[in-house]
């Protein structure tokens, strides 16, 4: 049996741990078959196929993988690109082992980490949705990223294409930490479309994996993944997700895991909508309001506003703005608009509108998506409630005159 309290972290050890991740299926289960087998992780390593056998402990499948393994000679050499690359092991024997991964049943038993080494102490919510999603899902995952970054909120996902990567940005933009959890090796970009979400997380924030460097994404990497990211965080948040969706996957791994899931209400004509609605109907908690649902998680697993980045935002001032943008602000929703719907609704002339558009464009409150299409940017959508807010005050003080 490996010695109590033995050095995960010698280099010896470590080349342990990263052979075992080359081994494939090694859980906590046979890991620990492994400890209480061998003597040290050196004897386990020097083992042969006889001595293996002998012990009665591993199935011929096993063994033959452990050999298989030890024959090929670009191990030691991959070992050494990886501390040459930067990136780090974390054993699930390191006191940086995330605890609240650790306490679930299946947990890996090495994570590969590119970037910052996850905070033990941060409060983590892993966001998580529709690839293909809505402009409405856009909108609230890049909100939802925002909020909890202010709040001093980790967010975790998976850095797919739609909400994943998202709600990622939008922490990393606000000055918050993001984890995006690989179904591949933590030097595979995938999608390569998040190639520069990628290379920000890998600077400010974090990329985790339990497949060794150099491992290319697969189908059922993705199943296992999400495990990972519910695992690692306190709560899970759903922005939409279709009737059949690897989305619900990972609320089931939640769920199996103890985590709270809430979910962002959808519209019931989109398809988008029906997983999330149907978790709603079954019981799952409902964000009603970003910012109260940030700061709620945040008081609720201990962060304080000690904890939360510096950059909290500033409340627009609305003297910034003409009375006609206000007009066409107070008319814009969440989800995107044409020029010619719009010119409908506030009876102005569409090149009026679309001159507007531009400068609202140019101040960060739209977002334009050619063919005379815009889309309001979360600056925009918060200035849009404050101008209703400010008119509903006002309508208070005339009834209370």
């Amino acid at each position: 049996m490996f010695e109590n309290g033995f050095d995960a972290l010698s280099s010896e050890n470590l080349y342990f741990f990263y052979y075992i991740s080359l081994c494939g299926n090694v859980g906590p289960v046979l890991y620990e078959r492994i400890k209480r087998t061998f003597g040290s992780p050196e004897e386990f390593l020097f083992a042969d196929e006889k001595t293996l056998k002998n012990t009665g402990r591993f199935s011929d499948k096993q063994i033959q993988r452990f050999i298989d393994v030890k024959k090929d000679d670009r191990i030691k050499r991959e070992f050494d690109r990886m501390n040459h690359m930067g990136i780090k092991m974390i054993p699930i024997e390191d006191n940086d082992y995330p605890e609240l991964l650790k306490d679930i049943s299946d947990p890996p038993v090495v994570l590969f980490v590119k970037g910052k080494i996850p905070s033990k102490t941060a409060v983590n919510v892993g966001v998580i949705g529709a690839r293909e999603c809505s402009d409405y899902g856009k909108a609230v995952a890049d909100r939802l990223g925002d909020a909890l970054a202010r709040a001093g909120v980790c967010v975790v996902s998976g850095m797919a294409r739609g909400i994943d990567s998202l709600s990622q940005a939008a922490a990393l933009k606000a000055g918050g930490s993001s984890i995006a959890v690989l179904g591949g090796g933590v030097d595979v970009i995938y999608p390569r479309e998040s190639k520069s979400l990628y290379y920000e997380l890998a600077k400010e924030g974090s990329i985790i994996s339990e497949y060794p460097p150099g491992t290319m994404p697969q189908r059922q990497f993705f199943a296992m993944r999400n495990r990972i990211i519910s695992g690692i965080s306190h709560t899970l948040a759903v922005i939409e997700a279709k009737e059949k969706s690897g989305t619900l996957i990972t609320v089931d791994n939640a769920l199996s895991q103890g985590r709270d899931v809430y979910v962002v209400p959808g519209r019931i004509t989109d398809i988008t909508s029906y997983g999330t609605n149907e978790l709603i109907r079954q019981g799952a908690g409902v964000i009603s309001d970003i910012n109260a649902f940030a700061a709620e998680i945040a008081d609720r697993f201990g962060q304080t506003s000690l904890n939360r980045p510096a950059s909290s935002q500033v409340p627009p001032n609305l003297s910034r703005y003409s009375e006609t943008e206000i007009e066409i602000i107070r008319n814009i929703g969440e989800d995107s608009f044409t020029i010619d719907h719009l010119s409908s609704v506030i009876d102005m002339p569409p090149f009026e509108i679309l001159g507007i558009c531009m400068s609202l464009v140019e101040k960060d409150v739209l977002s334009s998506l050619g063919a005379g299409r815009f889309l309001p940017t979360k600056k925009g959508t918060d200035i849009r409630n404050m101008v209703i807010k400010e008119e509903e005050r006002g309508h208070e003080d005339e009834l209370d005159w």
